[in-house]
């Protein structure tokens, strides 16, 4: 420290002096570029879209492959912004896909269209994983994310409680959906943008009170249109998900407004259900007959072919196919996650699935004290619920949900990396006090030791 004419100038103690760690702490956190934000907003937006027909435009299956497409262009002007190392977690989702690679070698010829089918799915979706996961990782950039979805579901039930065309469709009976969706589809992608809206609700360090109030009323669209649906499944994940927010957590006055949108969120599904007779009348008959839709049925076969073939499974494909003539089908879907992937590579194929599972949920719990708060848990847990009685295994929107959770836990792990670093700065370098030009005790400000300059 020296003193001139023009006041104080801080001398910073030369770059060799400074642990190398330091150095990882002033390099600014690299962002991803604009367009590739928006494109992948855009990408996200049009989840519940996806069903939507454009056969007339050649080549275009879905507006949701359409704007994926325009999401990946972009990231290949940006590959070196896009296309950073992964999550480690994904590794064994990448295991899980080898095995079904590998498994599909000894499968009937019969079966290899279909195989090699799925075998691409799984591949763009691992892509789309790795990409997302490096994007997500910035804590604001996933809050926009989250209220991208929202807004879609929030648009999509307003035209379907509404009647608009292309909206509102009776699929069996008095059950709606809505874009070309099967019921219980739409009802869990309903159901998500319902706890999204909660959960922003909920954040107090975002918004005002007349904001959260604002999210708790734009929730009960989604909600209400959730209920149209009939699906006893996406109501029963959407009650066990949002539920978690409940959970005794950070400060006792956000603790009590979770508790109320809780409240408000199984009330309003209560009243909803009794009032649409179509929704009352499936929840009688499942508690006094135990009907499951044929479910029951289809889940006892497929423990029996878990019991015959327990380590390697049927195979791919395969597994459908010979499950089908036990419920007295040619084809027949699982429509459960776990049952299929147990049939499907027995043991051994579904580990790494489910180990990759297992961090999601070890993630998601870790992030609970970000800004989302519990969001990606009550997401996380909602898929997993669901999965109990649908096969969303390539389905773009479980994909999304564990890739939000495996981010936002990255995220927040390396959040507290810096803080705890930053401790250790303050507590082993002496630092130079800007205002006054002393030294100051350990504690003070790092960007002192940084080359911060004195005011004149």
């Amino acid at each position: 420290m020296r003193q001139t004419e023009a006041g104080l100038v801080l001398e910073t103690p030369p770059s060799s002096t400074l642990p190398k760690k330091v150095v990882y702490v002033l390099i600014r956190a690299r962002t991803s570029p604009q367009i590739v934000r928006w494109a992948f907003l855009l990408f996200v937006f049009t989840f519940p879209f996806e069903p939507i027909d454009l056969s007339a435009i050649r080549g275009v299956a879905s507006l949701a492959r359409l704007a994926g497409l325009l999401f990946f262009s972009t990231c290949l002007f940006y590959s070196r912004s896009c296309f950073r190392r992964p999550v480690s977690a994904l590794r064994w989702f990448i295991g899980y896909v080898v095995i079904y690679g590998l498994r599909g070698l000894f499968i009937p010829e019969m079966f290899v269209g279909q195989f090699m089918t799925g075998l691409q799915t799984f591949i763009q979706l691992l892509i789309l994983c790795w990409i997302s996961s490096t994007l997500l990782q910035e804590e604001k950039f996933t809050r926009q994310t989250v209220l991208t979805l929202a807004i879609a579901t929030l648009l999509v039930a307003t035209g379907m409680l509404l009647g608009l065309p292309g909206f509102s469709i009776h699929w069996i009976g008095e059950r709606l959906t809505a874009t070309g969706f099967n019921p219980n589809g739409l009802a869990v992608i309903l159901a998500l943008g319902v706890q999204a809206l909660i959960g922003l609700g909920i954040d107090q360090t975002r918004c005002n009170i007349w904001m959260r109030v604002t999210y708790m009323a734009m929730a009960l669209l989604p909600l209400t249109a959730m209920v149209y649906t009939g699906s006893r499944g996406g109501m029963t994940a959407f009650a066990i998900g949002v539920a978690l927010y409940a959970l005794p957590y950070r400060e006792s006055k956000r603790k009590m407004m979770a508790i109320l949108g809780v409240a408000i969120a199984v009330v309003g599904i209560i009243y909803a259900v009794v009032g649409n007779e179509s929704s009352l009348l499936r929840w009688t008959r499942t508690y006094e007959t135990g009907n499951m839709a044929g479910r029951e049925t289809i889940f006892a076969a497929a423990v029996d072919m878990i019991i015959e073939k327990p380590l390697l499974g049927w195979g791919p494909i395969a597994c459908q196919y010979e499950l089908g003539p036990r419920v007295g089908q040619s084809y027949r879907d699982v429509h459960n996650l776990y049952l299929h992937l147990l049939i499907e590579g027995g043991l051994f194929g579904a580990m790494p699935f489910l180990i990759g599972l297992s961090l999601c949920v070890r993630a998601a719990w870790t992030a609970r004290v970000c800004s989302l708060g519990l969001l990606p848990l009550v997401w996380l847990v909602t898929m997993l619920v669901a999965n109990m009685s649908g096969t969303w295994l390539t389905a773009k929107l479980l994909w999304f949900v564990l890739i939000v959770s495996l981010a936002s836990g990255v995220s927040t792990a390396k959040q507290y990396k810096g803080k705890n670093l930053l401790r250790t700065i303050n507590t082993f370098l002496p630092l130079q006090d800007v205002s006054y030009g002393h030294a100051s005790q350990p504690g003070g400000s790092p960007a002192a030791v940084f080359g911060g300059r004195s005011r004149d």
